[in-house]
């Protein structure tokens, strides 16, 4: 659950009211209430986010995940909205009538979708979290107020669903979204800025509008009715398996395009040099959806071609592939499962924009939406013996995904894996682009890692790279600052999910790794939980 990210977000939007108070002084009471919504609704998020991480409240978490999830869908529509009015505050023609007539705006808006004002809608949202939070603490504590919340919930995410499936319908002829970025209206998080000397990655495109209203938009939405009737299916040999995942190429084909002989998902297995064992756990990597037995033919009459395939050691035999469509950049997963006896071997496969992937323990499930997005589905489930494999797998699925250029997710909340603490956090120049920056540790295995993510714009939070570090915690003599704002890395080998055209790690001449921060009190902060994990590793020994 990336509650964090959504608590960031309200507090984002709490910080863009404050524009309000000097244009329109009257309004200012008003104004003040809705930032200290805000910041509840943060701080609400926070805590569940905290909770999250305490084995002891899982069963409750669980309990509560369809609610928490419609609340946070809900809440983003949300703020969307309010971001899209405050694009109308910027340029030079915005005088202090703007800000009022603004302000009047958004009100009819949201009192017109939905009978009640901002101020009733957040109080909402705090009320429902506020239940949602006691129900995590306490496994026998009886919300008498969250039947009533959930219902008026379910109907607001239901309008809001609506309205996006009639935009996305007026997309599809022509019109444009008006929440879609642009240089007037400004996303919660900003643009991506460009490099003026290079070409345009695949990242800061504008989308493609879907090609008809008919297109699945959501993890809600999506059906199985491109697939054509079922056609035998062409019999391959399975790849072998030497560890929990191995990596299949497929660069035997003839046919095979530049983009998939050539792309960075090839590269990702066989770069780290260190395996942290899991700990075992007794479940087995099985698919629970609908099998379609002519579904690899299928996807190739439609242009998709095999990326690549990974094999699933443990007793179920399953094998993974994805499939990629040069023309859009459309990745689809396909599960083939073995059956036992003389029974033929079963095939699974969905595009990857209709699934979520969420961590648990030693697993990776790759989930559905259903009901308005409130109601996760297990589609399956996969089983990893080190947290490498796992880690690489989870964030070449986000790449993956969030690189479709006509049919981008939605309402997706898995950039962050269960069990994963967050411990430092900031901003680098990555290549001559603005980065976030983070140190993850994991709770199951102490395992630590950087990843660098897209902080701006449609693509925000989409991995860069990852790199375990966890050898160079226990020799800190790998990591040396060369000045107030750059530290330079050692022997650090990131795992890369974008084009080599797109992305080129920063290094000295020696080849170390150059974390260029934008601050010199990221830089510290950043040399100061080394320090912390160093002290905490020789306290260990």
């Amino acid at each position: 659950m990336a509650l964090r990210t959504s608590a960031e977000n309200a507090e984002d939007v709490a910080a863009g009211f404050t524009m309000f108070r000097g244009p329109v002084p009257e309004i200012s009471s008003e104004v003040t209430s809705l930032i200290a919504d805000l910041y509840a609704i943060s701080s609400s998020l926070s805590i569940l986010d905290d909770l999250g991480k305490d084995y002891r409240r899982q069963l409750n978490l669980a309990r509560i995940q369809p609610d928490l999830s419609m609340v946070q869908a809900s809440l983003k529509y949300t703020l969307e909205d309010i971001v899209n009015f405050f694009g109308r505050l910027s340029g030079p023609a915005v005088v202090p009538d703007t800000y009022k007539h603004t302000w009047l705006s958004l009100s009819r808006f949201f009192w017109d979708e939905s009978r009640f004002t901002l101020a009733t809608r957040l109080a909402k949202y705090n009320a429902m979290l506020r239940e949602l939070s006691e129900m995590a603490k306490d496994k026998h504590y009886s919300s008498p107020l969250l039947d009533g919340l959930r219902n008026g919930m379910n109907t607001l995410l239901s309008i809001q669903d609506s309205r996006l499936a009639s935009q996305l319908g007026r997309m599809s002829m022509g019109g444009r979204h008006p929440s879609s970025s642009s240089a007037e209206t400004p996303s919660p998080v900003g643009d991506r800025k460009r490099h003026p000397n290079r070409r345009q990655r695949s990242f800061d495109r504008h989308r493609p509008s879907p090609a008809s209203p008919t297109s699945p938009t959501s993890p809600s939405s999506g059906n199985f009715s491109d697939f054509p009737p079922s056609v035998p299916d062409v019999p391959t040999s399975p790849p072998t398996s030497t560890t929990n995942t191995t990596a299949t190429n497929d660069t035997g084909r003839s046919t095979a395009s530049d983009t998939i002989k050539y792309h960075w998902a090839k590269e990702v297995y066989g770069t780290c040099d260190t395996q942290t064992p899991l700990p075992p756990v007794a479940e087995t990597s099985d698919c629970r959806g609908e099998s379609h037995p002519g579904v690899k033919q299928a996807i190739r009459e439609k242009g998709f071609e095999e990326l690549l395939r990974l094999s699933v050691n443990d007793d179920s035999d399953m094998s993974v592939s994805f499939y990629l469509r040069e023309k859009d950049h459309r990745a689809r997963i396909l599960c083939k499962v073995p059956r036992r006896g003389s029974k033929p071997s079963e095939y699974f496969c969905l595009p990857l924009n209709l699934l979520e992937i969420l961590r648990e323990r030693s697993c990776l499930r790759l989930c559905r939406r259903r009901r308005s997005g409130t109601e996760l589905v297990l589609w399956t489930v996969l089983k990893f013996t080190t947290m490498e494999d796992l880690v690489l797998f989870h964030n070449m699925f986000v790449a993956l995904r969030s690189q479709d250029e006509g049919h981008p997710p939605r309402q997706i909340l898995d950039h962050e894996l269960q069990d994963e603490d967050e411990i430092f956090g900031g901003k680098i120049n990555d290549d001559e682009y603005p980065h976030a920056l983070r140190v993850y540790q994991d709770l199951e295995t102490g395992a630590v890692r950087l990843q660098s993510s897209i902080m701006e714009g449609e693509m925000s939070r989409t991995p860069v790279w990852t790199a375990f570090i966890t050898k160079h915690v226990e020799k800190p003599r790998l990591i040396q600052q060369y000045d107030a704002t750059t530290i330079h890395i050692r022997n650090l080998k990131p795992v890369i999910f974008i084009s080599a055209e797109d992305y080129s790690p920063p290094k000295t001449k020696h080849g170390d790794h150059v974390l260029k921060f934008t601050s010199a009190s990221d830089a510290e902060g950043f040399l100061n939980i080394m320090h912390d994990l160093y002290r905490s590793y020789t306290k260990r020994r």
